[in-house]
């Protein structure tokens, strides 16, 4: 009964979750096109094609992605799918996963039932609902790791470690912040257990476990082998754009907002981004309450755990708030990982959790004390009552259909359509530009990557960009700058940029980002038409502005020198077939004089040239498999270039020497770090089914020992 009055609640507060399929999107949810995500079905890759061309820091993110894969090749489309992966799944979990570990902690049913709304309807988790459902995701399953993992202390039994590393990877894959800051927790859990707790002396016990929670860990690292391995082997395991970030939001957070577990840009009705909002008097009832619960239970040493957790959580969350102002900013530079924490409202978390099981302890407390005369029984009552409606209270904008953002269904423009279709259409590669940033409606394959907006671009073309527009110029004077510098034209060639499009306006959809910069669309459309090899094109549109550059490079391609933007050199096409965003089999025929290799990739040194074909297994263990590292450089526009001479390479590999003299050459250019990735794979697949082979062990004995 008490999972079906939570999940009736959580239904029917989200229920534009579920009324109708239309697509949800909204602030940093966007939407994915179904050949996109037709194309995450595959194998995990080191290298994403998109913009530039990246290492693949959101690996981690395959096998979700993989779901995604699935399920569009049934072409179910993509407001199913997002259901499907996300918003059902978090319907489900988030109340339910929290009540069974209050349930776990307290034993009560009502107790357990509003630490299920308190946990569910926070402001911070409606926060996360506009747009950052991985971490929602993540939040909604990390109660019932906890749940497994005290199960794991208390029982020491082998299947609870399997069931928290289970658990634990799904946590990982969808969040992997969140997955770090749940391992804290587990480990000072562990080290109270031990210490607090069960007091153990025993070795014997403590080493088992300490074993069995170590398995746990074990098993879950075992799993992230395919994206660990590779990661590492690239440099951006532990240096990724994630974890270079200068500290944000100091002006947004501090110890009150932190304590009343108060997002500061929740208004009531919606969240306001970095406009910080009044703490309502009423919401400081929720810290009260806590700290009651934490003191009337002081001798329950599980409950004084969860109390540490909130006081962990409050003193994280403030930032650079007094007091110790120092603290968040000495972790952010010397603790491992904690760099990816550019900004504090994750610890939010924390509070949250540890609020879950304080404020139901006091509940408790008084339900079993306030018995003395009537005032004291109906004193519980209003006190239960209005914990209640406090956090029930938050739904309110949700079911009034104010709350908007996600919970809003938005229709794709047919403009859109028309354009999309025309990209996929054209079975070639190239790139295209959005000015000044990109729609939610675009749509992007590996041989047709999109660059999404002029700060993408400015991240690949820093160096060029920096040597023209001054070091203070903001995100939008770049965009309203960046057709003026020199060798703009050269800039756009050798990025294969083939189109460059103007977005609509589309305020319907909350797709209008203009108002973001310094000067209208007409303005854009302007200085498009001044630019030489730059002509708009009619593909059917009404409204959305396309620009061909006629004259783009391909994404593979030979010149005589070194490609450089001040000159704009005559090149050579190659044949070559895309097999996956890692590998290309490249054709060279006719050649008998050194070459550049040019590939329009940003510039890595894991890119390597193989003559003849790929075995990735022989890679890692044959130092000289590939073309010396000394003949690949960077272009000045961020590219890759390769310094390819037959005579030489065809001394000690074989190629086919024609009559006429010249050489006839394969090659395969190759992302050299993805091999590791395929060893992880092996790894983490073989890790995968030792696991479903013991739980199907698990389940076949359960059923032996029922039917004996």
């Amino acid at each position: 009964m008490p999972y079906v009055i939570l999940l009736f609640v959580s239904f029917f507060t989200h229920f534009r979750w579920i009324n109708n399929l239309a697509v949800l999107t909204s602030g940093d949810w966007t939407n994915l096109g179904i050949q996109t995500l037709k194309e995450y079905l595959a194998f995990p890759y080191l290298w994403v094609s998109n913009g530039f061309g990246s290492v693949n820091i959101g690996a981690s993110f395959y096998p979700f992605n993989l779901i995604y894969g699935i399920l569009a090749h049934f072409n179910l489309g993509y407001g199913l799918d997002e259901r499907l992966v996300f918003f059902w799944p978090i319907l489900i979990l988030l109340p339910i996963s929290i009540y069974i570990l209050v349930k776990k902690i307290t034993g009560n049913t009502l107790a357990s039932l509003i630490g299920s709304i308190i946990y569910s309807y926070n402001t911070y988790f409606f926060e996360l609902q506009t747009g950052q459902l991985t971490l929602l995701m993540a939040c909604a399953l990390c109660p019932l790791v906890f749940s497994f993992f005290i199960e794991l202390l208390e029982t020491k039994k082998i299947k609870y470690s399997i069931y928290t590393a289970i658990v634990g990877f799904i946590v990982s894959f969808y969040e992997f912040r969140m997955f770090y800051i749940l391992c804290w927790i587990l480990f000072f859990y562990l080290m109270y257990y031990i210490i607090l707790i069960e007091k153990i002396q025993n070795k014997q016990k403590l080493i088992k476990i300490v074993f069995l929670s170590g398995l746990s860990l074990f098993i879950i690292f075992l799993l992230n082998f395919y994206w660990i391995i590779g990661l590492s082997k690239t440099g951006t395991l532990t240096s990724n754009a994630y974890f270079n970030r200068i500290l944000f939001g100091d002006e947004f957070l501090n110890i009150n907002y932190a304590i009343t577990l108060f997002h500061p840009f929740w208004t009531g009705t919606k969240t306001a981004v970095f406009i910080v909002q009044n703490i309502p008097f009423y919401v400081w009832i929720i810290p009260i309450f806590a700290f009651l619960g934490l003191y009337l239970n002081r001798k329950n040493k599980q409950i004084v755990f969860f109390g540490f957790i909130s006081l962990l959580g409050v003193f994280l969350t403030k930032q650079v708030a007094h007091p110790f102002i120092g603290i968040y900013p000495f972790l952010y530079k010397y603790l491992p990982g904690f760099n990816a924490f550019r900004e504090a409202s994750k610890f939010y978390f924390l509070i949250a959790l540890g609020y879950s099981i304080l404020i139901p302890a006091f509940l408790i407390s008084i339900w079993k004390t306030w018995n003395k005369n009537k005032w004291q029984n109906y004193s519980k009552y209003i006190i239960t009552v209005l914990i209640t409606l406090i956090f029930l209270w938050n739904i309110r904008p949700i079911i009034a259909g104010d709350f908007q953002t996600i919970f809003t269904p938005r229709k794709i423009p047919n403009d859109y359509v028309i354009l999309n279709n025309f990209i996929l259409d054209q079975n070639q590669f190239f790139r295209t530009l959005w000015m000044p940033t990109g729609s939610r409606w675009s749509t992007f394959t590996n041989i047709n990557p999109q660059v999404n907006d002029i700060d993408e671009a400015n991240g690949n073309w820093n160096i060029y960009i920096k040597n023209h527009l001054s070091d203070k110029f903001t995100y939008g004077d770049i965009a309203e700058e960046i057709f003026k510098i020199k060798n703009i034209k050269n800039l756009l060639d050798e990025s294969s940029i083939k189109y460059i499009i103007i977005p609509l306006e589309d305020k319907e959809n909350d797709d209008n980002f203009f108002p973001d910069f310094h000067k209208p669309r007409a303005d854009y459309i302007k200085e498009l038409n001044s630019l030489k090899n730059m002509k708009p094109i009619n593909i059917g549109t009404k409204e959305l502005i396309i620009y061909e550059n006629i004259s783009y490079k391909p994404h593979i391609y030979l010149t005589n020198k070194k490609e450089t933007i001040k000159n704009n050199l005559n090149y050579k096409t190659v044949q070559f077939q895309y097999i996956n965003p890692t590998e290309y089999d490249i054709q060279i025929k006719n050649i008998n004089k050194p070459f550049y290799l040019n590939f329009t990739d940003s510039f890595n040194p894991s890119w390597k040239v193989r003559v003849g074909k790929l075995n990735w297994l022989t890679s890692l263990i044959n130092k000289n498999y590939f073309i010396s590292s000394n003949y690949h450089s960077m272009t000045d526009t961020g590219y890759n270039s390769f310094l390819i001479n037959p005579k030489v390479i065809c001394k000690t590999t074989p190629c086919k020497f024609n009559k006429n003299g010249t050489y006839d050459l394969n090659l395969t250019l190759y992302f050299s770090s993805q091999s590791y990735t395929y060893f992880g794979i092996i790894i983490s697949s073989l890790t995968a089914f030792t696991i479903l082979g013991y739980l199907i062990f698990i389940i076949l004995n359960n059923i032996y020992e029922k039917n004996n």
